[in-house]
């Protein structure tokens, strides 16, 4: 067996190690924090109360719990979001958990940029981390941030990745709040439109996403065939 061998068989090893380690430690969070979480969400009279008894701690509760499922990147957001709707209406709901997931992804981007690879190697797998990087070396790099948190694509798993883009972290924290607005908002006041019983909305709301999506997407695909002239 020849050394060029060997270290493939190595680095398939180690990969296959750290995956099953990401696995173990995201199967954990999601069972043993995230359930949790989203069982206190979901019970949106439980959660009206509390938040009516506690006020302002209250709020900043609830926002914990969308700081930590933001940044665990297993726990799914839309609970959080439908349930921020039904408690605080579209607009405030927006704001809140908006806000609150800006903070984890700009913890995320800051603790990427301080430890880099050493960290990330922890977290995903190689060959994920070369596909981000190759994706920001071809492109711009705040294109590439601006549509991860617009579009419905994995935006707290790119934040960890995102000091790729060598953003400061203010322009980080003013384009992931801008850009993820919308796609939270649809939720927060679907949610609230729901309890009116106006599901036109929703339907509208989806239709509206889904040709803006459409229409980023055939840019983007343009844009890379180069049929466009600058």
């Amino acid at each position: 067996m020849n050394k060029e061998t060997l270290f493939k068989e190595k680095s398939v090893i180690r990969t296959a190690i750290i995956v099953g380690f990401i696995t173990v430690i995201l199967l954990g969070v999601y069972f043993f924090i995230g359930r949790p979480m989203m069982a206190f969400v979901g019970d949106l009279d439980a959660l009206q109360s509390y938040i009516d008894d506690k006020g302002v701690f209250g709020i900043l509760v609830f926002g914990l719990l969308i700081f930590l499922q933001t940044l665990s990147t297993c726990i799914p957001g839309l609970p959080f979001y439908l349930g921020a709707g039904f408690v605080f209406g579209g607009l405030k709901g927006a704001l809140i958990c908006d806000l609150f997931a800006t903070i984890a992804n700009t913890v995320a981007f800051v603790l990427g940029r301080k430890y880099g690879r050493g960290l990330l190697y922890f977290l995903f797998p190689e060959e994920k981390l070369n596909k981000v990087e190759e994706l920001i070396d071809k492109s711009s790099p705040k294109l590439v941030h601006i549509l991860f948190m617009l579009l419905p694509l994995p935006k707290d798993t790119y934040a960890w990745l995102g000091y790729y883009s060598k953003e400061g972290i203010l322009a980080w924290f003013i384009i992931t709040f801008i850009a993820r607005f919308p796609h939270i908002f649809i939720y927060t006041y679907g949610a609230e439109r729901v309890l009116s019983n106006q599901y036109g909305f929703i339907i509208a709301g989806g239709v509206i996403a889904t040709i803006v999506y459409l229409i980023v997407l055939v840019y983007i695909r343009k844009r890379k065939n180069g049929k466009w002239k600058r």
